[in-house]
């Protein structure tokens, strides 16, 4: 049985020298399938089975295990700019290996449009802030994941801090004075806000002009903060993070 639906790319490994078996992400969540003779003849899937390349893939059912076969794919966005701008494609290599480790099973329609229209952004986005990229998408990649910090009240005793913030990465999200404890980090109310404001954002264009209300160490600890949450509760940290850091971020 043939059916057809959009997908991401976002991983592939060759099995049985002539064949690749390919990750995709779609809307209904990760899904793997055989592109069989890939390797043998590259023009079958010629630039199509490169990382985050969105496409309309073409899928049949095998009569005999469960692994899909993918038929074929339409091409419908290509990300050029990680060909010649080198912290664009470690960027994507990041963003390609969170989404491939962290998916959930199934997306919301509008979520998945979120990420395609983020990286058809990105793509042509220039200048490029790696920094303000980063934190945007691992914040609203956790509010995909319900993983979002809480940023509205008191994780602890549930009350709105008024004036003084503090914010605690194993407890999920901020404290009030009363409550804070030696793992929490004092917040400005600059920084609280953008927290709070960006899970209603969808462009990275408006989290560049929240974040140029802060200053330099306001986000610095933002950064950093937002990046030891996300390794801490996804349990995990990416390879590709080592030199995004090293190399490109700063700050």
């Amino acid at each position: 049985m043939l059916f057809s639906l959009p997908a991401l790319v976002l991983d592939k490994e060759v099995r049985n020298e002539i064949d690749l078996l390919v990750i995709f992400l779609t809307p209904g969540g990760k899904i793997r399938a055989l592109a069989k003779g890939a390797q043998k003849s590259r023009r079958r899937f010629l630039n199509l089975l490169e990382d985050l390349t969105y496409l309309k893939v073409h899928l049949r059912k095998p009569q005999k295990g469960k692994i899909l076969i993918l038929e074929g794919a339409d091409l419908l966005y290509l990300p050029e700019s990680l060909r010649w701008m080198p912290s664009k494609f470690y960027f994507f290599s990041y963003v390609s290996e969170i989404l491939d480790f962290t998916s959930p099973e199934a997306l919301k329609k509008s979520d998945f449009e979120w990420l395609i229209n983020f990286i058809k952004f990105l793509d042509k986005k220039e200048p490029f802030n790696l920094n303000e990229a980063k934190i945007f998408f691992e914040l609203k990649w956790l509010q995909i994941c319900g993983l979002y910090p809480q940023v509205w009240e008191c994780v602890s005793c549930g009350r709105e801090p008024k004036r003084i913030y503090y914010f605690s990465v194993p407890s999920g999200g901020i404290l009030c004075f009363s409550c804070k404890d030696s793992a929490s980090y004092s917040l400005s109310l600059n920084q609280i806000d953008l927290l709070r404001k960006i899970v209603r954002i969808k462009e990275l264009n408006e989290v560049e002009t929240l974040m140029k209300g802060l200053s330099t160490t306001e986000n610095s600890l933002l950064i950093r903060l937002v990046e030891e949450f996300f390794a801490y509760h996804f349990d995990w940290e990416p390879r590709s993070l080592r030199i995004l850091k090293e190399e490109f971020l700063s700050g």
